[in-house]
């Protein structure tokens, strides 16, 4: 937002130059992003010109325009000047460039031909000076006691700079040059005027000509409005319009234009209706009639929803209240009579509407960050006076204002304690009012503390810390000590969860998997494929967002699965993934919520490559993936065959159990799972208890020297008969059992079947003793004993070769 210098000094008396002002605002939380010229680069040396006469007709431009011999005087010299601006007539005072003047974009005017007539200097248009976009309306034109001759630069006030203030969301206040100069007046201790509105009003009442009716006083709790009759709508005097396109708006009409210029110094958006077109000469403050349609002033015809409030007359929506006025009550030039409003509306309900139709006007960045609704009366008074000086208006008398239920006036105690403690220092009491009052904040003694009476256009206060703010912000936050911090410093100590979480991650992530975040909202329609339990246990949404997610997660691998549906919709057929979540179900008096890591695998193990192994990932991978977590965490699972949860196929998955905790199941996906997830190829998963994990006493690590002694290996194989059920794990215990303490290590390595049907199951044993050399001797004798006691307690065939 620009805020031109010059102006705000109007408001306050200032010594300091706008740079000094920019830091001044920045130090106490106003953000100003730049302080740059008003003057466009490369403009100099143009003047205010008379245009004493039309000497004559010349001919017709190369686009279609009459040029004209015109004859200019300077209050110096005369110069005979060609120009085909279609508001090029004699008696006016426009802006000239002389022979020797410079215009941005092109250089140094000088004396040239055009159609055989010597033309000397150039009369100028907004875009050919570089202020503004208007070049179709032709020459700028200046009032009509612009001082001849005088340096166009200042006349305008294009010598001054422009703060691009940037203000957050809850200072609207700020949003106005007044806004700023308040800031300013409290920050530099000078003293703030207030804009003198010296308003002459006509004998006839304006109850007489206008009604106002708000039927939805929640989103418009006020709605205020004037008459001004006898108006002349025409271009702006120059003054006004050099204000308006310093702050970056395009000057439209006198009227328009001064609704626009009380906005920027107020910071209250207004809008003029002609009086003619609003049947009854009655407002009605209302929401859209569903179906209702609007053609605003941009053109856009717009359909309207029972949502958005509306500005109508007796008959029709004639404004989208707080965003944009209708083009069937705009200001023409043939407008004789004015309908002012000011109004306060709901921020949300603008923002809603501005959103809607993606509209982004000046009057709703300011009403959906809260208007000011005690102020909209002077606002109201301040455009009155403005149309009745530069358009010619009678005011009338009084003002319609409908203000159903009156705001309360609010006040905030502040205590000097209590900024004190807050800040670890304090200013004088005196001086904590002072700047109280210079904010606008008027405050009154009590006792040994301050009492602040909140104004309605400070809506960002509602607090004692906010007044706190207030003072520090103001006083300077330099001020505030330097404190070395005291007491006992521990250090953090994160929850136990967390860090198991954060083991497991990076366990996962250092095998290759990619983690996802999914929904904790689950599919009815999934729970017999995924074996849920008793649909009386789940946790149902009162509000869902949709059918397949109106439940709590009560199965962990729903979200992993869901993962691998949007990649293999996407063709990626390789994909390894893990999450952490939760599953939902009740219980007696609630809920009850565990915590799981899922983890999903499908297609190729490793990606192409002449360097690597391929293959498809199996129910092994999903197995060891289950088993590096379970290693990560300190603990060794053992494999058992009961399956507790379902979604698995019976004969290709297993559990890992600690003890007698089962921790963990894995293995293939079932088939009628992937078939209602649409997935074609096979998947393999895995899912941990980490409540259970949690739940087991840590393993303490343990220091183990290098070994001193060399280890000794030998293969253990046997062949079990198709008939016999072997659980190769209850097998792997007999043969650790019974190897004794020199049996280091036992590794089951090999396992495939023979063509009548018989397993073979190889073991790799790795013996070690701390004080000696083993030999083969002792070796030998341990294999025996261990291969004898398997095959006497298994029925399985000991294979020697």
């Amino acid at each position: 937002m620009k805020i031109p210098y010059r102006w705000v000094k109007e408001f306050v008396h200032l010594d300091l130059a706008p740079e000094q002002a920019a830091d001044r605002l920045v130090n106490a939380g106003i953000e100003v992003a730049s302080v740059t010229p008003l003057r466009p680069a490369g403009l100099g040396g143009v003047v205010v010109g008379a245009i004493e006469a039309i000497e004559r007709d010349v001919g017709e431009s190369k686009h279609g325009y009459r040029l004209f011999h015109c004859r200019v005087w300077t209050g110096r010299e005369r110069f005979a000047v060609v120009c085909g601006a279609p508001n090029t007539v004699a008696g006016v005072r426009a802006a000239f460039a002389p022979p020797g003047a410079t215009l941005p974009g092109r250089g140094t005017i000088g004396a040239a031909k055009l159609h055989g007539v010597e033309s000397q200097g150039m009369l100028c248009s907004e875009r050919e000076l570089g202020i503004g976009e208007e070049h179709e309306r032709g020459i700028l034109l200046l009032d009509a006691d612009a001082p001849v001759g005088a340096d166009l630069v200042e006349h305008l006030g294009l010598d001054d700079v422009a703060l691009e203030v940037e203000i957050t969301p809850n200072r609207p206040d700020c949003l106005a040059v007044v806004g700023i100069a308040r800031e300013l007046a409290a920050l530099t201790g000078g003293r703030f005027r207030a804009p003198a509105i010296a308003l002459e009003e006509s004998r006839e009442p304006a109850r007489r000509l206008a009604r106002v009716r708000i039927e939805d006083p929640e989103l418009c709790p006020r709605y205020a409005a004037r008459v001004i009759s006898g108006v002349r709508v025409a271009l702006s005097p120059a003054w006004l319009a050099a204000r308006l396109r310093a702050v970056g708006l395009r000057p439209i009409s006198n009227v328009v234009d001064a609704t626009n210029y009380v906005l920027w110094e107020l910071g209250h958006p207004l809008h003029a209706f002609d009086y003619q077109t609003v049947a009854e000469a009655t407002i009605v403050v209302r929401r859209a009639r569903s179906g209702e349609r609007l053609t605003t002033l941009d053109g856009q015809t717009r359909a309207l929803t029972d949502s958005m409030l509306v500005i109508a007359d007796a008959e029709r929506a004639i404004a989208l209240a707080g965003v944009m006025g209708g083009a069937n009550t705009e200001v023409t030039g043939s407008t004789t009579r004015v309908l002012l409003e000011s109004a306060y509306f709901k921020p949300a309900s603008i923002r809603r509407t501005a959103r809607a139709f993606g509209l982004q006007t000046d009057a709703a960045y300011r009403f959906e960050r809260g208007a000011d609704i005690e102020g909209l009366r002077v606002a109201l008074d301040r455009a009155a006076e403005l149309i009745g000086r530069v358009a010619g208006g009678a005011v009338a008398r009084g003002a319609v204002d409908a203000y159903p239920r009156r705001r309360r006036p609010s006040r905030v105690r502040l205590r000097m304690s209590r900024v004190e403690r807050v800040l670890g220092v304090a200013p004088p009491r005196r001086e904590a009012k002072r700047i109280l009052n210079a904010l606008g904040l008027p405050t009154s003694d009590a006792g040994r503390d301050l009492v602040v009476e909140v104004p309605s256009f400070r809506r960002d206060i509602a607090i004692e810390d906010d007044l706190v703010e207030e003072v520090i912000r103001v006083w300077g936050y330099d001020r505030i000590p330097t404190t070395s911090p005291t007491g006992a410093i521990t250090g953090v100590r994160q929850p136990e969860g967390l860090v198991q979480e954060q083991v497991v991650r990076q366990a996962l992530v250092g095998a290759g998997l990619a983690e996802v975040v999914t929904y904790s909202f689950g599919d009815p329609g999934l729970d017999k494929a995924l074996g849920s339990g008793d649909p009386a246990e789940a946790a149902d949404l009162l509000n869902p967002l949709s059918q397949d997610a109106s439940r709590m997660r009560r199965h962990p691998l729903e979200g992993v699965l869901g993962a691998l549906v949007t990649n293999l919709r996407r063709q990626q057929t390789d994909a390894s993934v893990f999450e952490f979540c939760k599953t939902f179900s009740r219980a007696s008096g609630g809920f009850r919520e565990e915590r799981w890591v899922a983890v999903a695998l499908t297609g190729e193990r490793v990606g192409a490559g002449w360097w690597k192994r391929g293959g498809a990932v199996d129910v092994y991978d999903a197995k060891g993936l289950a088993e590096h977590v379970l290693g990560a965490l300190g603990q060794e699972g053992r494999t058992g065959e009961s399956l507790p949860w379902g979604g698995f196929e019976p004969d290709s998955s297993a559990v890992l159990a600690v003890g007698e905790r089962v921790v963990a199941q894995f293995g293939e996906v079932a088939a009628d799972l992937r078939a209602r997830l649409g997935i074609e190829a096979p998947v393999f998963a895995a899912a941990l208890a980490l409540d259970e994990l949690g739940a087991l006493p840590r393993m303490a690590p343990r220091y183990a020297p290098l070994p001193r002694f060399p280890s000794v290996q030998r293969d253990l194989a046997f062949a079990v008969d198709a008939e016999v059920a072997v659980n190769a794990h209850d097998l792997e215990d007999t043969i650790r059992r019974e190897g004794g303490p020199l049996l280091r290590r036992v590794e089951l390595f090999d396992l495939f079947r023979f063509s009548d049907g018989r397993r073979s199951l190889a073991w790799r044993l790795t013996f070690q003793a701390e004080d000696r050399t083993l030999t083969d001797a002792e070796v030998n004798a341990i294999q025996e004993r261990v291969a004898t006691t398997v095959t006497d307690a298994f029925r399985v065939t000991w294979r020697r070769t």
